[in-house]
């Protein structure tokens, strides 16, 4: 029994350690992006330079969601749902669904409004909405409309409405074509060939679907989009291509900086003191075991 115990300890002890060293170097990171936070002058959106951007102002909804918890109107949502797994020794929570919305919304300041495309954001929100039931745990993180937000991402040019349509087009014209089923259909007066007219005929279809889905797109987006300087029409705030740093927050600068100073001590410092007992315990054991 008292073996079993050691060993279990022994177990626990070398998980440790990697859980120390893993801490410590997450404690770097958070110092390395709390240094970018601070390093990186705030910009005007009507001023906005191509590259990583820091920006502050009020989330302005394109498209007015509702949080699946809250029930409340949101522009963005993040929602995680855990289940609880019980063993003979422990318990804990693991994740069945990461969920954050894509859904496109508007971050406006006193000079004008941009774009803000949230697909891949790192965020740092309020918990919203958190309930157990049965061994399942619900969360809910989002920002509400006209909430001060803080954005650091890349400013980057989109396509025009005419090469998306095309791009699409071409995309479809492709999946038609790996698609045996689909690509059957094609052959309209089945003399088992796809002529040049057969062709034309595809692409027009496909170029009045598509364009018929942007058009509809389009409409509700000129609403808001009123407000986007002439500028910056065709640009976007989102996940870079080289610099893929993402960060959403509700929080100014100020309080994110005041906010990761805590973080960065708990982990570098709590991390270096897990890793050392941890490893003490380790090499006591050894040392026991070899004077046996």
């Amino acid at each position: 029994m008292m073996n079993e115990i050691k060993g279990r300890i022994l177990a626990y002890s070398i998980a440790g350690i990697f859980a120390g060293i893993y801490l410590f170097f997450k404690g770097f990171r958070l110092l390395w992006q709390k240094r970018l936070i601070q390093n990186i002058p705030t910009s005007k959106i009507r001023s906005v330079a191509m590259g990583l951007v820091e920006l502050q102002g009020q989330a302005i909804a394109n498209l007015l969601l509702t949080g699946p918890y809250t029930k409340t109107p949101c522009v963005f949502y993040h929602i995680i749902i855990e289940r609880l797994v019980r063993d003979r020794n422990s318990s804990k929570w693991v994740k069945e669904l990461d969920m954050k919305t894509d859904i496109p919304f508007f971050l406006q300041d006193e000079t004008g409004c941009v774009v803000l495309d949230p697909r891949g954001v790192e965020t740092d929100l309020p918990l919203r909405y958190t309930k157990i039931e049965d061994n399942r745990r619900y969360r809910e993180y989002n920002i509400m409309e006209k909430e001060p937000i803080y954005v650091m991402g890349s400013a980057k040019k989109t396509d025009s409405i005419d090469e998306r349509i095309h791009k699409e087009v071409e995309k479809r014209i492709k999946e038609t074509i790996e698609n045996p089923e689909e690509k059957q259909k094609l052959d309209v007066n089945k003399d088992m060939w796809i002529d040049e007219k057969e062709w034309e005929l595809v692409r027009e279809r496909i170029t009045k679907q598509v364009s018929e889905e942007f058009s509809r797109a389009g409409e509700e987006f000129k609403k808001s989009e009123r407000l986007v300087p002439e500028a910056l029409k065709n640009v976007i705030i989102g996940k870079g291509e080289a610099d893929r740093r993402f960060l959403l927050s509700n929080k100014n600068e100020r309080e994110l900086v005041e906010c990761y100073k805590s973080r960065i001590f708990f982990y570098i410092f709590g991390g270096v003191v897990l890793t050392l007992l941890c490893l003490w315990i380790v090499l006591s054991y050894k040392f026991q075991k070899g004077g046996i």
